[in-house]
């Protein structure tokens, strides 16, 4: 497997956190570090953290090229830059595709996530709930995955799956044949906390600071 990680320059919602500090490093040098059993390649629209890899001997695993002017922005897919990827370096084994912003993410998950390939042709990082949800229409509130009628044990009621980011793996041509990471046969991998942290907002950059320490 090879290891895909686009790291953007900016952040909409937490302000430069691909650069701020977690256990002493970068964030994105804490996640890159991590890998160095792997091939990893790493797409950036940020001059700072090219330079930043290229001056890092620990990073030798690490090769890294900048983004193509066409594909910058924060509209764009990250498909799109999978699809690039696929092509600049002619992929023809299982990508392991993941972003710097789950600090709690070990190698050994990967790994075991990585064996379900070939069975299935994709696996999907998810967050799996046994709880009672509700989504509200136009009309009102309406239950997902229960009777409000029929009081059930939560554990009796059916699971739901929230893709959480933290990984997507999935052969290359996956991405040419549904537009996305996710093939016809994907396995839905489940992951608990910390491990399912991603920081998408400040308040969970409050919370992955407060376990620094604990990690």
């Amino acid at each position: 497997m090879k290891i895909f990680i686009p790291i953007k320059n900016n952040s909409q919602r937490v302000s430069r956190k691909n650069f701020r500090s977690f256990a002493g490093e970068p964030l994105y040098k804490h996640t890159l570090l991590k890998y160095s059993q792997f091939e990893v390649y790493v797409d950036t629209d940020s001059q700072e953290i090219a330079d930043g890899i290229l001056s890092d001997e620990r990073l030798a695993h690490v090769s890294v090229y900048m983004r193509s002017s066409d594909l910058i922005g924060d509209e764009i897919s990250v498909c799109r830059l999978i699809e690039r990827f696929i092509s600049k370096f002619n992929i023809q084994e299982p990508i392991v595709q993941l972003h710097v912003t789950s600090p709690f993410l070990s190698s050994e998950t990967i790994k075991k996530a990585g064996k379900m390939i070939g069975e299935y042709d994709s696996v999907v990082a998810c967050t799996k709930y046994n709880s009672r949800f509700w989504k509200i229409e136009g009309y009102g509130p309406c239950p997902v995955n229960h009777n409000p009628l029929k009081l059930e044990q939560t554990q009796d009621l059916p699971s739901l799956y929230e893709e959480n980011s933290a990984f997507y793996i999935f052969r290359p041509e996956v991405v040419s044949q549904t537009n996305g990471r996710i093939g016809q046969n994907p396995y839905f991998f489940t992951m608990c906390h910390p491990e399912n942290i991603d920081i998408d907002t400040e308040d969970d950059w409050n919370l992955v600071k407060s376990m620094e320490k604990v990690y």
